[in-house]
Formats: C-alpha cells, structure tokens, sequence
C-alpha cells in the first residue's frame, strides 16, 4: 500500500507538470512540514505568505494522509468565503493529483446558521423551495443568494428568515430527510476531510466539552489546521461570549414553543397536559418578564459599563473602577432569573421524559434524541445567564445598549487557558497565515492564544516587493497626529487633510484605491471632504452589503473603496482594479468598550506592558494584513500608503514599517513612487 510519503510526492510532480503551473519550492516545503505534523501528531505554526499557494499545500498532505491512513483531518478557515473557495476551486484541483482508484471522503460543513431551513421555505418562499432543492448543492447562504433572484437587500432580509434556527426538531421535522444541515452532518462523520471554519471549530470543542466521550459536532479528528490563525483569536474571542437580550430572549421564547410542541403529545397521552403546559407558560411568563425588565433597565440606567470581573481584583483597577456600573444588582437579578427558569424548564422535562419512556412510549423514545438537543441548549443558555453574574477564568461582565434596550454580555478576555483546554490539548495541530508573526517570531500569538507550537518556521515572500511596490509616507505637517486631533477637537481638520491626501492620491492613480479606516466616523467624516470626479468613483462601505460594495469596487478599474475591518483581512482584488492601499491611521486598539478595559487591566496585573505586549504587536499584525491586499500575485505592482504621522514621529513607527516586506522604497510624493512603479496613469 502506497503510503502519504509516496503520494504526497506524486501530487506534487503532477502539479508541477500542469499547464501554466510556476513552480514553488516553499510550497512543496510547507506540505512536507505539514506531513510531518500528520505523522507524528505534532504541533506547529508557519507563516505561508500571499503568493506560496497555501490551500494547495494544506490540501495535498491532508488528502494523502486520508487515503494511506484513513486519518481525519479538518481544514479551518476564519471567512466562510475562504472556506468555499478551499472546497470550490482548491480541493477539485488537490483530487486530481491523486490517483483515481484512492478512495477518498471529504465535506463542506459550516455552522447550522449558514444554511437554508428548508420547513422555513417552505413557509416563506414556497415558490422557491424546490428550485433551491434542486440546484443548491449544499444549501448555505451564498448558494441562497444565486438562486432566489432578489434584489440584494430584500434577499438579506429574506436570508434572516429562512436561515436555520440554532435548535430543530431534527429527525421529527418533516423535511428533516432532505435538510442541507443534517446531511452535511451526517456526510462529515465518515469523512476523511472536513473544510470548514473557525466558529465551527469552537463549537465543537465546546460540545465535546459537556460530552461524556469527548466529541462535538467533528467526531474524532487526528490533526487540525487553523488557516487564517491571525483571526483566531477574534473567533475564539466571539464563540465563548454570551449575550442576553430581547433578540435573544425572543429567540429562546421561540425555541421553548417548538419543544413544547414537541412534548405536548406525550404529556396528553399521559394525562399530564395541562400541568406540562401550566410549566411551560410559567417559562414564557418568567422570560417575558425579563424582556420587560431589560427594557426598564436600560431606562433607569443609561450609563453602559463593567458589572463584574474574573478576577475580581481587577474591579480595583482605576480604568476598570472608572468604568464600573455600581447598580448592578437589578442586571445579575434578571439573569439569575432567566438562568432559573432554564434550569426548572430543562429538569422538569428529563424528568418526564425519563418517566414517559421507563412507562413504555415509544413516541418518547422516537423523540428522546430531539429532546435531548432542546434540553441541552436550555442548559447552556441558563450557564451562560450564570456566567454573567458570577464570571469565572479571565473575563468580563458589563451591560451595553442597543437603543432603548439593555444588553448584558460577558466576554472572555484571557483565551490561553480555555483555549488549551478546548482545542491545543486535544488535538494536534498546524496554525497558518500570510501575517502570523510580529516582528518576526510568534511569541504575540502564542502569548494571546495559548498555543504552544513543538515546530515554527515564517517562510519567505514569492513576490518581489522591491521591483513590484513602494511605500508612500505624507510630506511632514500634511497630516496632524490623529491622536492630537482627538484631544484638541480638530478633528474636522484633520478629516479635511485627510481627504486632501486621499484625493491627491486617488488623482495619481487614476482610481483603483483601497482606503482602509479604523472607525466609521473617521471614514465619513473624510468622505464627506472628498471633491468628487465623476470618472474616479469613490465607494463606501455601508453598514450592510460588504460583498456587494466589494463586487463593484473590483469590477471597475477606475473606482476606488473606502473600507472598514471586513477588508482589512480576506478580501481579494489582483490585478490593476487595486494599485494602491491606504492605510488611514495605525488601527490601535482604544480602550472603550468594557472587554477592551478589562483585558488591558488583566495585562497590566499580571506584569506585562499592555501597549508594548497587546496594542501594539494587535496593530503592526493588522497593518501587515491591510498592506497584504495589495499584491496578490506575481505581477502585481502597486503602493501602500500610509498615511498616519505617528510611523515619523513616534519611535514604534519604525517598527511598524518593518513589519511590512523588506526592501521596499520610501517616497514622499505620491507622482514619485508611480513613476518608479511605472503604473501610469489614464
């Protein structure tokens, strides 16, 4: 039997011998490491540049470890968009390496909420249903979007409906047989490859968790790889908080009802209907109260901030002092509250359910593992009520609004002991990216994840930076520190000199520009100085269609994008519809919102410079991504502006600039840097 070795280095000289192909030896290099991890169950981190052809070397060892061993390797991205784009265009290409005659099982699977319910189509959109049933050949919201022709807001709005909920009747909904979510389940466990991306990851190892055998929604796996690692964090970061809220609250109501459905004919077979509904509209009064008294709660307090921290010392900290919310009893009352009734609803039906299926129903038993799920998310929901008010590990609790509505939340802000127990204790495991390492090693991602790679390696650039861009830096005095106009209140200067900046730019470029901000004010308030050319479209990111504006942005060469954090990471453009990145100001991250308080004050109790250990090292990875849009290929030319002052006149500037690709030229005139390129312009 031909082993991984063997058909890791067929692949690779198939590859080698396809049309068109350019040869890269770090290619080939960064699937062997990866091999190598395979074999021995080891754990390691690489930083695979943009240009390396990295989906291909994580798909060639992972495809050929399956097929000798049978081993199960799943396959993360952060951006679903990447996720697709693996199991789309990378993986058909990956197969037919291989030889035919290889048996070989590999599935798409994105969280539940990322595909259609096929009984809420059939409520909303029954015209379509069988048309998506048809066609779509997973059933997930980017499919949604091509086949039901609707203009592109009505389709989000539509999508919102039909998505699928967090908890189903499974096996008991009658289109449970042909549910894109259940099949793509069903089609992962017998899988040898999964693709999927973080958040599914998290939920995973957080079912496995509560599990008695140790395994969520993946099964048993035997080697994990984090593309996009940069983002880790951020994933991590959003699938361990909790939030109550009326959305959420409302969300819970409607879950309890389908259980209740579901149970109702149990408990009248038994005699027990009414005192299992007597139970059930005790829930549903007890939750509504609650969303009444959220909305009083918002009212009586409009001060949002820290309701409680773990540790609790860090309540001491003046930041976290300052932006202590004092009332907070009335807040942990109502999720105690919420907390209980999810306790007294989840204990009252096992105990039924117990006893309906030791008295012999086989309708009970039919139902059991329906049941279960119910009840479990009525357990998680009543924890995390308790985590609000009674926080545990490195976290935070604090109340936010939304309108005249409250929100309570508790965030986690120290990931590297939960994420040791969750994930890097588990399973091994291989964390990639274009921009893993600051100031060239991993000590901030292993520091702020908790990983502990056994091998690292940052393997070099294919593009050649030197010849193909230029960094371009304001003369001296164009642009105030952003940071002083802030503080004088001459922002409105500094957004006009901004934008004087931008246009000066976008004129030389003729278009094709990048523009990529930190903060939505910031980003129209430049706009709003901007003298408009009506052959040099300027767009900008709305509060909703990322996709949409980005689609139009690379379809026009002579357009130009204003963008918030959706594009500073993921987003593809090669070619001349993006000459030019702008990076607006270094994008530090402001301690205002409470889990930014909070995580500095941790950092500082524990001894470590929270701007020189945290702040810093988040921004230079951040500004390494936004700079990465700019070349996407070998033939790529273009330059990154930066427009900030502080990389002139503070002494971490430096270290920002080189944390960008070695060798690239500085000039301080824009018309400069594109003669140099020799970009011209129309």
């Amino acid at each position: 039997m031909t082993n991984a070795s063997e058909l890791i280095k067929v692949a690779f000289d198939n590859l080698r011998s396809k049309p068109g192909f350019v040869e890269r030896t770090d290619q080939r290099q960064l699937g062997l490491l990866l091999s190598d991890l395979m074999t021995s169950g080891s754990r390691g981190a690489f930083e695979a540049p943009t240009g390396l052809g990295k989906s291909l070397a994580t798909l060639i060892p992972a495809i050929a470890h399956g097929m000798a061993s049978k081993k199960r390797v799943v396959v993360a991205t952060y951006t679903n968009v990447l996720a697709e784009q693996y199991w789309r265009h990378d993986l058909p290409l990956a197969l037919s390496l291989f030889p035919e005659n290889r048996e070989f099982r590999a599935q798409l699977l994105m969280g539940r909420q990322r595909y259609a319910c096929l009984a809420a189509m059939d409520e909303v959109l029954p015209q379509e249903v069988d048309q998506l049933k048809a066609r779509a050949k997973h059933g997930i919201e980017s499919e949604f979007r091509q086949i039901v022709k609707r203009p592109y807001r009505e389709l989000t709005s539509l999508w919102q409906k039909v998505t699928s909920p967090p908890v189903c009747g499974a096996r008991t909904c009658p289109a449970y047989d042909d549910c894109f979510y259940y099949n793509a389940r069903r089609k992962a466990e017998s899988a040898e490859l999964i693709i999927t991306n973080h958040s599914v990851v998290i939920q995973d190892a957080v079912l496995a968790s509560y599990s008695d055998d140790d395994e969520g929604l993946l099964g048993k796996i035997d080697f994990l790889v984090l593309d996009e690692a940069h983002d880790f964090q951020q994933a991590a970061m959003n699938g361990l908080e909790f939030e109550l809220s009326s959305a959420r609250l409302n969300a819970l109501i409607g879950i309890a009802k389908r259980y209740e459905l579901l149970l109702l004919p149990l408990a009248q077979a038994a005699g027990e209907g009414m005192e299992f509904m007597r139970a059930h509209l005790a829930f549903h009064d007890a939750v509504n109260a609650c969303m009444r008294d959220l909305v009083a709660y918002a009212i009586r307090n409009e001060r949002n901030g820290i309701l409680d921290t773990s540790p609790e010392e860090l309540l001491e900290h003046p930041q976290v002092s300052a932006s202590r919310v004092t009332s907070n009893v009335e807040a942990f009352n109502i999720a105690d509250r919420v907390s209980v009734a999810c306790g007294q609803l989840a204990a009252a039906s096992d105990s039924r359910m117990a006893k309906w299926k030791a008295e012999g129903s086989e309708l009970a038993r039919s139902v059991s593992d329906t049941a279960r799920v119910y009840t479990g998310y009525l357990k998680a929901f009543g924890i995390g009520c308790q985590l609000i008010f009674k926080p545990d590990g490195v976290s935070v609790s604090y109340s936010s609004r939304t309108g005249t509505e409250a929100i309570l939340r508790r965030d986690v802000i120290g990931l590297a002991e939960p994420l040791r127990e969750l994930i890097w204790n588990r399973t091994p495991y291989a964390c990639i990216s274009a921009t893993l390492a600051t100031d060239g090693n991993f000590e901030y991602f292993t520091r702020s994840t908790g990983a502990e790679p056994e091998f690292t390696e940052i393997l070099p650039s294919p593009f050649d930076y030197p010849s193909n861009a230029a960094i371009y830096l304001p003369p001296n005095g164009a642009v105030q520190d952003p940071a002083n106009a802030r503080k004088m209140g001459t922002e409105d200067d500094y957004y006009r000199q901004l934008a004087l900046e931008i246009g000066k730019i976008i004129r030389a470029m003729d278009g094709r520009t990048l523009a990529l901000f930190h903060s939505r004010k910031e980003m129209e308030g430049v706009y709003s100085h901007i003298v408009p050319h009506p052959d040099r479209p300027i767009l900008i990111q709305e509060r909703s269609g990322f996709a949409d504006v980005g689609q139009r942005f690379v379809k026009n060469p002579q357009a130009s994008l204003f963008g918030l954090r959706s594009f500073w990471t993921g987003f593809d453009a090669p070619g001349e519809t993006l000459s030019c990145v702008i990076v607006v100001r270094i994008p530090f991250e402001v301690p205002i919102d409470p889990p930014q308080i909070a995580r500095l004050a941790y950092l500082q109790s524990i001894g470590l410079n929270a701007f020189a250990q945290h702040t810093l090292p988040l921004a230079k990875m951040m500004v390494r991504q936004g700079a990465g849009r700019l070349i996407r290929r070998a033939e790529d030319k273009g330059v990154i502006a930066v427009l900030d002052s502080r990389v002139r006149t503070k002494n971490y500037g430096e270290e920002i600039l080189a944390n960008l690709p070695e060798g690239m030229r500085v000039f301080t005139d824009i018309e400069d840097a594109v003669g140099f390129l020799e970009l011209g312009t129309a």
